[in-house]
């Protein structure tokens, strides 16, 4: 049995490498991992004028922790009833909101199975979501980050070719991710056309709505994602706290920040 913080249900470990867990949308205790996706529109969504994209998660791919997740492990029903698709992680906030799943199963393509997801995104009324959705139609975003309970799993080594895999798990949160944490592409996407300034501008303004994004010159005293949250440094890095709250005020300003500056520049 290994030291780790508890999970739910009594999860038991072989292992003497500890979780690196995280407090996930509603309060658990697990874990994050970014999937590099590959991304299509399906059939017929041009012709309805529809901002759907196809998602297909890689199959058991190796990710930076060393780590991989079977996708025939998946256990996606507390998921579906609340399939929304969110910004980083982030539910502080309804404009975090980027759409919503209209499909999440696990599915054969081309032979292997993927975790499979159909996104609508919610461009009619949020600006945040038609700039991700440029972003994913140009290929300037390429990868989804997940939110996950595990369940069951087994301990690898050098041999194996890897740390731990994951065979059974429950999918809480999918996110985009890359915004605004990657202004490059963000860049790269408006000079290639794949992303309209004048959404720029309309999220920009209203950012500036907003009381925390509005405050002029200091930082609000807040952090972009707190330890108490996230026992792993790297995803401390990486994402903001489950909760939204405190680091929401401060992820609207950086945002706010990273538009207008990127605005000047273009």
């Amino acid at each position: 049995m290994s030291s780790i913080d508890p999970l739910p249900n009594s999860i038991a470990t072989s292992s003497d490498r500890p979780l690196r867990l995280a407090l996930l949308c509603d309060g658990r205790p697990g874990l994050r991992a970014a999937l590099d996706v590959q991304v299509s529109s399906p059939p017929g969504a041009e012709a309805e004028h529809r901002p759907i994209i196809d998602f297909v998660a890689s199959s058991q791919a190796l990710d930076r922790y060393g780590e991989v997740i079977v996708p025939a492990g998946w256990q996606l029903e507390h998921y579906r009833r609340n399939p929304v698709f969110q910004n980083a992680h982030q539910y502080g906030d309804v404009i975090f909101t980027l759409g919503k799943a209209l499909i999440t199963e696990v599915r054969d393509v081309s032979g292997r199975s993927t975790l499979f997801q159909r996104i609508e995104f919610a461009t009619e009324i949020n600006p945040m979501a038609r700039i991700a959705y440029g972003l994913y139609r140009g290929k300037f975003l390429n990868a989804v980050s997940v939110g996950f309970i595990p369940i069951r799993w087994e301990n690898g080594n050098a041999e194996a070719g890897y740390r731990r895999k994951y065979l059974e798990q429950e999918l809480l949160e999918v996110s985009a991710v890359g915004i605004p944490a990657n202004p490059e592409a963000l860049q790269l996407g408006l000079q290639a056309g794949a992303v309209e300034r004048a959404d720029v501008q309309a999220l920009l303004d209203l950012l500036r709505t907003l009381p925390a994004a509005s405050a002029s010159g200091a930082n609000p005293p807040v952090t972009f994602s707190s330890p108490e949250f996230c026992s792993d440094p790297a995803a401390a890095n990486t994402h903001s706290s489950a909760r939204g709250v405190p680091g929401n005020g401060a992820q609207l300003l950086q945002l706010a920040r990273a538009l207008r500056n990127l605005l000047r520049r273009t």
